[in-house]
């Protein structure tokens, strides 16, 4: 696989859309992140209180995490009945990563910005081609309650979690550290992999971010990193993002909450992951087309 590169012209975003008014985008410029509002106790209770129903009648439901911890995490901009997004987002991701070979039943993965699961219950409640998953799976997150809950019901064989130090603006200004060294040995992971934690991290971030994910890999391992790419646009570019503010090589929707919405160029990403060692890397699409972000793959 030789790494790609690409011709560019602009340090900004190149066809910045017109803005379009919408509803969405409303609501955004009052509330640039929506999962600030997970921490409120009264939203808690109120997103909470429409899972109860749901849980009694389809038994799927019952082992999901609490409604305001999936929205946190990000369901489509769906507060109510996302109980569907959540447990399918994942199937594209891993059916690619196995038909690849990107990793397999017995490897090592390292999830960071893990969540409340939404990648990891895959591993834990399906069999690929009916194997179950015997290996190890690590996540890590900023958010300590995600992560408590998660250590309550992942068992501890297979999965473990750490509460990350990372200080964020956005997300964690009780944070200690800008920069985060991950709590593994070097040469361990298989395959280290993110769910847009780049569309909520800055320069200084994402290279700690690159470099740790590096270190931690094995030889011949890959990262998989989602992400907003202005040379592959999401479908919401022009209505609820148009990432018209710059911040060195991010782009950003808020510069009130700039790590709310980040999106990158894939030179610079290429950059980044070539300066700590990375040889190999491309931007992957998922099958599904818009719902899924592109995927930073690199290999050690």
């Amino acid at each position: 696989m030789e790494s790609k590169s690409m011709a560019y012209t602009s340090t900004t975003p190149a066809s910045v859309p017109v803005k379009r008014l919408s509803f969405d985008r409303a609501i955004r410029k009052i509330f640039p992140s929506t999962s600030k509002l997970t921490f409120n106790p009264l939203f808690k209770a109120m997103v909470n209180a429409t899972d109860v129903v749901p849980r009694m009648v389809w038994p799927e439901f019952r082992d999901l995490p609490p409604n305001h911890l999936r929205i946190r995490i990000g369901v489509g901009n769906r507060i109510f009945n996302n109980q569907t997004h959540f447990l399918v987002h994942a199937r594209d991701f891993w059916m690619f990563v196995f038909t690849e070979r990107l990793a397999n039943a017995n490897s090592n993965v390292l999830d960071i910005g893990s969540g409340c699961g939404r990648w990891a219950h895959w591993l834990r409640d399906y069999n690929f081609r009916g194997r179950r998953f015997t290996g190890t799976y690590v996540g890590i997150d900023i958010d300590g309650e995600a992560i408590a809950w998660c250590e309550q019901h992942y068992d501890k064989e297979r999965f473990r979690f750490h509460h990350s130090t990372h200080a964020s603006v956005s997300y964690n200004q009780k944070g200690e550290a800008k920069l985060y060294q991950i709590p593994e040995p070097e040469g361990t992971m298989d395959l280290v992999v993110s769910n847009s934690l780049l569309t909520h991290v800055l320069e200084t971030e994402l290279e700690n971010y690159i470099a740790e994910s590096y270190r931690v890999l094995r030889s011949g391992g890959a990262i998989m990193h989602s992400h907003f790419n202005l040379d592959y646009p999401p479908a919401s570019y022009g209505t609820r993002h148009t990432f018209q503010h710059s911040i060195g090589n991010a782009y950003v929707e808020s510069m009130a909450q700039p790590e709310a919405a980040v999106a990158y160029r894939t030179e610079y990403l290429f950059k980044v992951c070539r300066a700590v060692g990375f040889k190999d890397c491309e931007i992957v699409h998922m099958p599904g087309g818009a719902q899924h972000q592109p995927i930073l793959l690199a290999k050690k």
